[in-house]
């Protein structure tokens, strides 16, 4: 199937390199080889398999995937997603695979002056400000700012890159990602093309450092391990009892702190423990929500003991946590 969208305006004959596809689990083309996916997961858990070692990934979360990204599920749970494939040359014309995989554009990424190397955003700042030795091949700053949309698809290893998001940033990309469609489907007017290429590079626009990795690029060897943290990141707001879990995954309790020490060096509800106080850090840093909201939503229906809890992992409370955070 090729995964292209007809026009169906009178007068338009012609399909773009865009298509979108919502299901329950994941798009059946999710591993094409001839589009950039841009994934995201609106509810539930999966785990994913890289090589042999498996990623454990709860909604909400934004992926993106390569033409070359091999991304095979072993487990998941309740899992909803919606899916925009497209073509690089959608974007730009010379965009082809060939041209972005031969390596012809890390020549602008490492053209610094000084060869030292930079944040894409800072880098982006450095070439409007004239702060960058060009190669003479890019000269055009429109070239060098569109390719920086496109380095989660080529500029780092593994083809796959996740990016969890705060219930904010879930609604902004999610707002994104329904005018996408709407532009696709209903094709209002003849402009809904270039109304899709702009709403994609509004997605691909937004920087890295908004969506903050929430523990996704954490790898588990062992299976169980990997099962039972997407359980825990499921139902962290949940009263998850040790009993709960054995039952759960019919497993004994010496054999499941056994496989938690051995790959995380903690027992399960240790690390347990240590998930809730991760999301709270992130909670307090880039959500709305109160302390006391904060607390029942990583699974604490007393804040007094949330708080005793965070501090000994963090060595301070919660709101002096917060404060300090979001005043560096």
């Amino acid at each position: 199937m090729e995964l292209k969208t007809k026009s169906k305006r009178p007068g338009m004959k012609c399909s773009v390199d865009v298509f979108y596809d919502r299901t329950d689990g994941f798009s059946e083309h999710i591993n094409d080889r001839t589009t950039y996916k841009i994934v995201l997961v609106k509810s539930g858990s999966f785990v994913a398999e890289e090589n042999g070692e498996y990623r454990v990934i709860t909604a909400p979360v934004a992926m993106a995937l390569n033409e070359r990204a091999e991304f095979k599920v072993v487990s998941e749970s309740n899992v909803k997603s919606v899916t925009i494939y497209f073509k690089p040359t959608f974007l730009r014309e010379e965009f082809t695979f060939e041209a972005i995989n031969s390596g012809k554009y890390e020549k602008f990424l490492s053209a610094v002056k000084g060869g030292d190397k930079m944040s894409p955003l800072d880098l982006f700042i450095a070439a409007v400000n004239d702060d960058i030795e060009f190669d003479p091949e890019f000269t055009d700053l429109s070239v060098c700012q569109d390719i920086l949309l496109l380095e989660d698809f080529y500029r780092y290893p593994g083809n796959i890159v996740y990016y969890s998001l705060t219930p904010q940033e879930y609604d902004t990309v999610n707002r994104l990602f329904a005018s996408v469609r709407y532009d696709l489907i209903e094709q209002p007017d003849n402009l809904w093309i270039l109304r899709v290429k702009h709403f994609i590079n509004s997605i691909l626009f937004l920087p890295a450092d908004f969506f903050i990795n929430f523990r996704q690029y954490e790898l588990y060897k062992d299976p169980l391990v990997a099962d039972v943290a997407r359980y825990l990141w499921e139902n962290l707001d949940k009263d998850i009892t040790l009993p709960v879990i054995l039952k759960e995954f019919s497993v004994n309790k010496n054999i499941l702190n056994d496989a938690f020490n051995k790959e995380v060096s903690m027992s399960c509800m240790s690390y347990l423990e240590q998930l809730r106080v991760d999301r709270a850090k992130k909670l307090l840093q880039f959500s709305d929500c109160s302390i006391s909201e904060i607390s029942s939503i990583c699974g604490y229906k007393e804040t007094a003991y949330f708080s005793k809890v965070f501090k000994k992992h963090t060595g301070m409370t919660a709101s002096d946590y917060q404060k300090s955070i979001r005043n560096r």
